[in-house]
């Protein structure tokens, strides 16, 4: 009989054992799926906030984009109007030259008018001895002659 105590102690023991690793084992295997359901969330939420910074990406490459396309168009419009203000400042250029000629030649005449020489009209309009001669050939006084 004490063999047979002994067979039941055993069975019992193994048995209890068994038990035990299968408890442990059920325990295990909730706790790592609670783990497995905790790093599904994580990544869900990781996921959803990837796909709002990608759309957020996007958004800022369409603002790019745009950017880029209008800085283009106003550099082609500046590039024209710096053309237009080159041309203009040509002309007011040659506006101005002529306007100064002019008024030398004015003052020449008037100098001229009034009896002044060839050389006090040179020293004081700039212009050379023989526009200045011909102007006093020209306008000068008559009876000075």
């Amino acid at each position: 009989m004490q063999q047979n105590a002994d067979i039941t102690y055993y069975l019992i023991t193994q048995f209890i054992g068994l038990v035990i690793l299968a408890v442990v084992m059920i325990l295990f295997i909730l706790f790592m799926q609670k783990v497995a359901n905790k790093l599904a969330k994580q990544i869900e939420t990781q996921t959803s906030e990837l796909n709002a910074l990608n759309k957020n990406y996007e958004d800022s490459q369409k603002v790019l984009v745009s950017l880029y396309t209008n800085s283009e168009r106003l550099s082609a419009e500046n590039e024209e109007v710096n053309k237009k203000l080159t041309s203009l400042q040509q002309e007011l250029s040659l506006l101005s030259s002529d306007y100064s000629d002019n008024k030398q030649v004015t003052q020449a005449i008037e100098l001229a008018r009034k009896g002044s020489s060839t050389k006090l009209i040179v020293e004081k309009t700039g212009l050379s001895t023989e526009e200045a001669d011909a102007i006093v050939k020209f306008h000068g006084d008559k009876s000075l002659k």
